[in-house]
């Protein structure tokens, strides 16, 4: 390919519409690689002759004025064929640049190109598996790519260049074996992507890679198994003074920073008298990194320190880092190791069957590729590498993931590896279900964004499912019973009369669940739904059954759901009884009988997770609410059943805290009043064996971060009249779907809605795309609740100004936290002080602290709502403020000046 010269372009446009000639290029820019080297350049603005649309300007930068003495594509038109011609064509989505240049060809009357022509989006998704994204700035930036002006065509395809040449050495680097694998797949891809594939292929020499292993016909990465290391007794070093000795030139220090690494050593140092331990982080300094150090001197052989945080530990995370920063720092060997469920690492065993098996979905294609590619550098398995969504390719997935009974290379190593662990890191999820044999040799336990452990707790106690779900999971399992596009679980055992009585038994079993199930929907919507009854909620209706009654109902319907659990336990029985025979199959009739088996174990999780669930939270004595939620169009086939327990009562005290005693709790808003008891209660938490450390913030942000409150507060600032002066990333926010969509509303009919995106939570979309949407060069304004605000500031976007709305007190939208209110209420308790303002205070805090980090602590933070302030809550809420930043009273035209500056 030396010879070869790659033409990679990036063209600006008045509009990124093909279907008709009405927009134009504004911008031409080339840069020719050859050789894995980039020899030359072209660029130029093009006068389109037309006017150029405000948004493009804003986006790109370029303007009537930029243009209006440039020449013409008609001018210029020669010139850009003359340089394309005779190479291979590159862009980044060239499925537009090829055939937008093209059309330009036309307009003019030029002859058009006829280049091979490849993607790097592509190429990029398959070459580089584990990137959480393709965009191009997201790409540069991951790449260390340097990306001065993006939306600017010289600069994005100079970048895009930088990317070509690391993936046509990652394309090199592939072994041979498997490029033919993915050739033979035959994917979809656009142009002649594929060709690229080819080419390499057919020049590639058959060479031994010692970093590789042969498995089941595929090239994987060799791994390393992990031995066990002694841990040699410390002397822990008490002072700062000794601590900056070591730490000097690893890890930045403080003085605040010192009295917590010595509060938590001291706290555990003597076990007899050590407590659980509560501290509220900020943005100061490095948690991480204080409570490991401490702990670490603590270690002994074989124990661990465990790590349960509510988020999915990658190779990359913070806390990963830090493990790393402190074996430069101490002599002993410090072991990560991020460990999640079985389900969650690829079995090669079922990922080679299912590569035997044609299929025709682009998708699926796509992804066997991108799984081949990922096996030859992969260390761990862990499908949750490769960033994908898992629901939309569920049906896939589910095919060549580990389970209980089939425990492959990945899971093996796990195991192994588990063993020499010092840091084990969990999520949530994991911590719970899985408590018992994480605490085995007495570990430490770190419980990260703790207030939420108190959700995931109550997940195993509530029922959450479509009434539709149960018709999907049955035609799958029966679409592989009587598939006729390919061979059927009946077509692989029709020589054998004992397996296929005993799948027929299968399908009779549950066949008659799912008539049961539809017989329990049924009769509830016959006794309780009336479209009568329905509530109007912000994005449908709920329908709110008397609990009483529903209990009634369900309790009537014991044998039924007996029914509907034997009989799912015969499946998984019949189903583990054929298993044992599953080797002796090969190829296509293998992976579909996984697949199948993989179906059963979904339906069983459906049954026993939902609908045997709800029968068995009637045997519980504990406050439970349910509700029937619906679209606006009112489609039963589509509502939700939601219920179980309104709040957590001994859950945790009789489960988790029964296996590992002194815990560390940590979070970065836990303070809702002096008293704080709102933490205690949620987490089941008792002051007298409890310590809270609160440490005060060490930097002086008063001259970057704004906090401002209005002077005036009895008639708050109309969102429009401020929102007019956003000159970056505005979010506004509110806990309330409706008070959301007022906003919404306030802004439609004006300019500000024309002058910015409005990216609206739970409107258009879940948070993940929303957060895509966010492009940090134009202005957005994004109205959301704390978890958006918290995945933005995750994904590293910036927030430039915080708008804090309206908390209402006695409305919610989640159906649990309605309960609970209205339970206190009944109860004759204040539901504003037990649960009210303690979320509105911590979720106000929460949003302070996020936007403070992810604008880099410059950001303008604006108290709207007068009940903010001088409502129940808010002496609590001034109290409680970072110290480091402090309240500015103004009047409307001085804060109108404020924005305006930000």
């Amino acid at each position: 390919m030396s010879k070869t010269i790659f033409s990679v372009v990036d063209i600006e446009t008045t509009g990124s519409s093909q279907s008709n000639d009405t927009n134009r290029i504004i911008q031409f820019s080339c840069t020719f690689i050859q050789n894995a080297k980039i020899i030359g350049s072209f660029n130029s603005f093009i006068n389109p002759e037309i006017n150029i649309p405000t948004e493009i300007t804003k986006l790109t930068g370029i303007s009537n004025q930029t243009v209006v003495n440039a020449p013409t594509f008609a001018e210029v038109a020669n010139k850009i064929y003359e340089l394309l011609e005779g190479t291979i064509f590159v862009a980044h989505n060239v499925n537009f640049d090829f055939p937008f240049l093209n059309l330009e060809f036309q307009r003019v009357n030029h002859k058009e190109l006829h280049n091979k022509a490849i993607d790097t989006v592509t190429l990029s998704q398959l070459l580089l598996p584990t990137e959480p994204s393709y965009k191009l700035t997201d790409l540069s930036k991951s790449l260390n790519i340097v990306h001065e002006h993006p939306h600017s065509s010289s600069s994005d395809a100079l970048a895009t260049a930088k990317i070509l040449i690391i993936l046509l050495h990652q394309l090199d680097n592939l072994p041979k074996k498997t490029i033919k694998q993915i050739l033979d797949i035959n994917p979809s891809l656009p142009m002649n992507t594929l060709d690229l594939f080819k080419y390499v292929y057919s020049n590639k020499k058959n060479e031994d890679n010692p970093k590789m292993i042969n498995i089941k016909d595929l090239k994987i990465r060799k791994i390393k198994y992990k031995s066990s290391s002694s841990f040699e007794e410390l002397k822990y070093p008490n002072n700062k003074r000794k601590k900056e000795k070591m730490f000097k030139g690893i890890v930045e220090f403080n003085e605040t920073e010192n009295k917590l690494m010595n509060s938590i050593y001291g706290n555990y140092h003597s076990q007899n008298d050590s407590t659980n331990t509560i501290i509220e982080t900020s943005g100061d300094f490095n948690y991480d990194f204080s409570y490991l150090f401490p702990l670490s001197y603590l270690l002994t052989n074989n124990q661990k320190i465990v790590v349960a945080a509510d988020e999915e530990f990658l190779s990359n995370s913070s806390i990963v880092q830090q493990v790393n920063k402190l074996n430069k720092i101490i002599p002993n060997d410090v072991r990560s190791l991020i460990v999640r469920s079985v389900s969650d690492y690829i079995d090669i065993d079922k990922f080679s069957d299912s590569l035997k098996v044609k299929s025709n979905s682009k998708n699926t294609q796509f992804l066997k590729c991108k799984i081949l590619i990922w096996l030859t550098f992969t260390k761990t398995g862990d499908i949750r590498e490769l960033k994908l969504d898992k629901d939309n390719n569920q049906n896939y997935f589910l095919n060549v993931v580990s389970d209980e009974q089939n425990h492959g290379y990945y899971i093996k190593k796990l195991s192994n590896d588990f063993k020499s662990a010092n840091v084990v890191l969990v999520s949530h999820e994991y911590l719970l279900s899985n408590y018992s044999d994480l605490s085995e040799d007495n570990p430490y336990l770190v419980i990260k964004d703790a207030r939420k452990l108190n959700k995931h707790a109550l997940d195993e106690y509530r029922v959450d499912f479509k009434f539709s779900d149960n018709k999907i999971i049955s035609n799958h399992l029966t679409n592989l019973l009587y598939q006729s596009h390919n061979r059927n679980v009946y077509d692989i055992f029709t020589k054998s009369k004992k397996h296929y009585s005993l799948i027929k038994k299968i399908e009779n079993l549950f066949t008659k669940n799912c008539t049961q199930i539809e017989e329990l929907q049924d009769e509830f919507l016959y006794y309780f739904y009336s479209k009568s009854k329905l509530e109007k909620i912000v994005d449908g209706f709920i329908l709110k059954p008397d609990t009483e009654k529903l209990e009634e109902f369900i309790k009537s319907k014991k044998s039924l759901f007996n029914s509907i659990s034997r009989n799912n336990q015969i499946i998984l029985d019949i189903a583990d009884d054929l298993k044992r025979s599953i080797n002796h199959f090969t190829g296509q009739d293998k992976a579909i009988l996984y697949a199948f088996f993989d179906q059963i174990n979904e339906f069983s999780k459906f049954t026993e997770n939902n609908v045997y669930r709800l029968f068995k939270l009637m045997s519980y004595n504990q406050e439970r609410t349910f509700a029937f939620v619906t679209n606006d169009d009112k489609d039963i086939n589509n509502g939700r059943f939601i219920g179980g327990f309104i709040r957590n009562t001994n859950i945790l005290s009789n489960g988790l805290y029964q296996k590992f005693k002194n815990i560390v709790f940590m979070d970065s808003s836990i303070y809702s009043s002096k008293r704080s008891q709102y933490f205690y209660d949620e987490l089941e938490l008792n002051r007298s064996n409890t310590r809270m450390i609160k440490f005060e913030d060490e930097l002086d942000l008063s001259d970057s971060v704004n906090l401002i409150l209005d002077e005036s507060l009895q008639i708050p600032m109309k969102v429009n009249k401020l929102m007019k002066y956003n000159n970056g990333n505005s979010f506004i926010l509110t806990n309330s779907k409706k008070r959301a969509k007022d906003i919404l509303k306030s802004l439609r009919d004006t300019d500000v809605y024309d002058e910015n995106v409005i990216l609206i939570q739970d409107f258009i979309g879940n948070n993940d795309k929303i957060v895509k949407k966010i492009v940090n060069d134009s202005k957005n304004i994004i109205i959301g609740n704390n978890e958006l605000m918290d995945l933005i500031c995750q994904k590293g976007k910036k927030i430039d100004n915080l708008v804090i709305d309206s908390f209402p007190l006695n409305e919610f939208d989640d159906v649990y936290l309605q309960a609970q209110y209205d339970l206190i209420n009944s109860q004759h308790g204040n539901p504003n002080d037990g649960l009210s303002i303690p979320l509105s205070i911590l979720s106000i805090k929460d949003a302070i602290k996020d936007v403070i980090k992810t604008s880099n602590r410059k950001a303008l933070i604006y108290f709207r709502d007068k009940e903010v302030i001088d409502g129940p809550y808010g002496n609590n809420l001034i109290d409680l403020l970072p110290n480091h930043i402090k309240p500015e009273y103004l009047e409307k035209r001085k804060i109108i000046e404020k924005f305006k500056k930000n």
